[in-house]
């Protein structure tokens, strides 16, 4: 199965929503700045000692931040089907332990494919194996395809590979937009 990047499924002429985007000051909001720089310093101080996590607002507080993930597989779902992009989420088990009801409702309402991604091995082991189920056909060169794709490196996909956007990289968001800009404007 291969991405597909259909332009005749955006059809740039019949599309047409108009929307003002002000920019009006080169600073970030204060507030918003300091309360986003502590949840994310709690959070890092809460993964690094999990003992802390018996400390119900560092707790809270580190659920909160990882659910962000959740909602950012609802944004690239949403971002796939305006682009006529057909997006497969491999997630792992202990992604769905933790937030399974909340990606089935995803595959519900949006018609998400979905797929179990099992490693098998573990960093540094050169040997380690990456799968689907039900399989794909991806090459050690496309596990870090995202990291490489903002390093400027091009990874060239053998014939049936998939471009590899990862979830758990929302730093990405503006590349993956970039090579979806790139790709579908060829």
């Amino acid at each position: 199965m291969e991405t597909i990047f259909a332009n005749v499924l955006f059809d740039k002429e019949a599309f047409s929503i108009n929307v003002l985007h002000d920019w009006d000051v080169l600073i970030i909001d204060g507030g918003w700045a300091r309360k986003r720089g502590i949840s994310l310093f709690c959070y890092w101080v809460a993964r690094r000692f999990p003992f802390l996590q018996k400390i119900g607002w560092l707790r809270r507080n580190k659920e909160k931040v990882e659910y962000e993930q959740v909602q950012y597989m609802a944004t690239l779902i949403k971002l796939n089907r305006i682009s006529g992009v057909h997006g497969i989420f491999g997630i792992r088990d202990q992604i769905i332990e933790k937030h399974g009801e909340d990606i089935i409702e995803l595959q519900i309402k949006y018609g998400a494919e979905i797929r179990r991604h099992i490693h098998i091995g573990e960093p540094p082991d050169p040997e380690r194996i990456r799968t689907w189920d039900p399989p794909l056909t991806q090459s050690p060169d496309t596990w870090h395809f995202d990291r490489d794709w903002v390093k400027g490196k091009e990874v060239i996909l053998k014939p049936g590979e998939l471009a590899i956007f990862h979830v758990d990289r929302p730093q990405y968001l503006r590349s993956y937009i970039d090579y979806l800009f790139e790709k579908i404007e060829r």
